[in-house]
């Protein structure tokens, strides 16, 4: 690097390094290999970059190199013969604001994937930038062949040029594969802005053309999940149930749609099995509740076109028949979603219910945490209300249960807070506390002194014994919190 100047080792350094650098980092990199006679270097390497045209300042004291952001290039222009024969690219109207627009000929430069330059004209008047011959012959672009342009600095006029192939960057199973292993290597999920750079190994500050590729790969690769927004994990990191939803979410075909939904009502608590009735199959899901057993007939439906309302069911007849021969109670269908206008009359007249997919997501996800009974679950079959009215009184009723769960823990933690400040509570003044903090249980609502008298009375008998009741009225609790709370999850266990 002795006779090379700053610029060119500065260049060389981050060649190296594959990733844009503060020009302090250059600078130390730069001594390393040979002295600086200068006496502010971090100005001279900074001040000799912001000279040359090789170099692009990523952001405030951060540099990388233009050549490296041909990434950007994102405007698509179809090649025509007209195009190859004369070396010229029109401006179409998606392109025109992009370029200058005197009406005197305007020289631009252009730059490609090796940080080539190519000089070339912009004429309004004949509408077209010329000049591109050369480049067009030594990449040998043919008809109908697609490039790609992109805007570097319109105050200096210039422009990324590259051709498809060489914004494909990387075969996408090779470009999967880089993905999966970077999740895995991680181990954690990672922001969309990361991933990309991480795979581009340049610094992305706006969406780019490589980014729309990689969101491709990302959304269409069944081993890639979006957690929330913009954030990006792997399936195998998630829990059974999620993996469950998820691929309920994403079935392709009625059929694979059906065998998950097996494994959804075994789930549930459902004996399940298959039946067929000429060329339709169906579900035969059991309740079995003693006399109270029932049982349900349950096909799926998947529309042809994604995201489109199901507006149409060719086994009505043999849905009614298999359902009279398994002295079934309900029929069921089930979809992503339902054109219910349209199909009305139909399941009025055979009297079947539709079901919306994301309904029974919200079921497991519901019985995963703390399972429904079977005949809680007929309740949504059964009324008279619509399906979605039963299932919200469902999860309402779920609600309560988990208010007095909740109950139960503010009441035992309370007790505990008190112990040591001989407060005699009763019944009254326990309540009276727990009205007085309910602004610090968000979604708690007031208590009645009945429910804090039948929790008190629940856990103050064996096999509890958590709690226990002076014969001066005064509640006093046995155990420490999480002691008490043991003997309460020991005494759960034991009996079932």
């Amino acid at each position: 690097m002795k006779h090379k100047s700053v610029a060119d080792g500065a260049y060389e350094i981050l060649i190296k390094h594959k990733k844009p650098l503060h020009y302090r980092q250059i600078t130390k990199e730069l001594t390393k290999i040979r002295p600086l006679k200068v006496k502010e270097p971090y100005y001279a390497v900074n001040a000799s970059m912001s000279g040359d045209k090789r170099f692009m300042r990523i952001k405030r004291g951060v540099w990388g190199l233009v050549k490296w952001q041909y990434k950007d290039a994102n405007i698509k222009y179809s090649l025509t013969s007209y195009c190859l024969k004369d070396g010229t690219m029109f401006l179409t109207s998606y392109m025109r604001p992009f370029f200058p627009k005197e009406e005197n000929a305007v020289e631009i430069t252009f730059i490609d994937k090796e940080g080539n330059e190519t000089e070339a004209i912009v004429n309004n008047d004949l509408n077209c930038l010329v000049g591109l011959k050369e480049w067009y012959e030594k990449k040998k672009l043919k008809v109908n062949d697609i490039i790609f342009v992109g805007l570097i600095d319109y105050d200096k006029k210039r422009y990324f040029l590259v051709t498809e192939d060489e914004a494909k960057i990387e075969p996408q199973d090779d470009l999967s594969e880089k993905i999966f292993k970077m999740l895995q290597e991680a181990g954690r999920s990672l922001t969309y802005k990361e991933i990309c750079e991480r795979v581009l190994e340049v610094e992305v500050n706006e969406e780019n053309l490589f980014s729309k590729y990689i969101d491709n790969i990302l959304r269409k690769d069944l081993r890639f999940i979006e957690n929330k927004e913009e954030m990006w994990g792997l399936f195998d990191w998630l829990s059974e149930i999620e993996k469950l939803q998820l691929r309920l979410k994403n079935s392709e075909d009625n059929e694979s749609l059906k065998k998950l939904l097996q494994k959804v009502f075994e789930f549930l608590g459902f004996e399940t099995s298959t039946v067929s009735e000429g060329k339709a199959s169906f579900i035969l899901a059991k309740a079995l509740l003693d006399y109270k057993t029932y049982n349900l007939i349950i096909d799926a439906k998947l529309s042809d076109e994604k995201n489109e309302k199901i507006q149409k069911y060719e086994h009505w007849s043999e849905l009614s028949k298999i359902k009279e021969e398994t002295k079934s109670d309900y029929s069921v269908i089930i979809s992503p979603n339902f054109d219910y206008d349209k199909l009305r009359r139909k399941t009025d007249k055979n009297k079947v219910m539709l079901f919306e997919l994301r309904w029974l997501c919200d079921l497991i996800e519901g019985h995963d945490k703390l399972p429904f009974s079977l005949s809680n679950l007929e309740s949504i079959f059964s009324a008279d209300n619509s399906v979605k009215n039963n299932i919200f009184r469902l999860f309402e009723k779920r609600k309560i249960l988990y208010n007095k769960i909740k109950l139960i823990n503010i009441i035992i933690n309370l007790l505990h807070e008190n112990s040591g400040k001989k407060l005699y509570l009763n019944v009254e003044s326990l309540t009276k506390i727990i009205n007085q903090k309910t602004d610090a249980y968000i979604g708690f609502k007031r208590v009645q002194e009945y429910e804090v008298e039948e929790i008190t009375k629940i856990f103050s008998l064996e096999p509890f014994n958590i709690i226990q009741k002076t014969e001066m009225g005064s509640i006093i609790l046995n155990f420490k919190p999480k002691l008490a709370k043991e003997r309460l999850n020991k005494v759960i266990k034991e009996m079932f």
